[in-house]
């Protein structure tokens, strides 16, 4: 294997391993549409700016609760 494809497979399993979504659309102010490779969609209410496109750790953002 070389090695650009062997960087890109070890970055992608790193991405999906852990609890980092991505950022799909602000839906709403504060309102955000995540995604997870493997989780699924989540859409969650926060006081953290997020930037679409970005990859987040759910576990680090100040989620509001309803």
């Amino acid at each position: 294997m070389k090695p650009k494809k062997m960087k890109i497979l070890v970055s992608m399993l790193l991405l999906c391993s852990c609890s980092k979504y991505q950022v799909v659309q602000e839906v709403r102010v504060n309102m955000y549409h995540l995604h997870h490779p493997t989780k699924g969609v989540e859409v969650i209410i926060t006081e953290d700016s997020l930037k679409v496109g970005e990859w987040y750790n759910i576990k680090r953002l100040n989620i509001i609760e309803l």
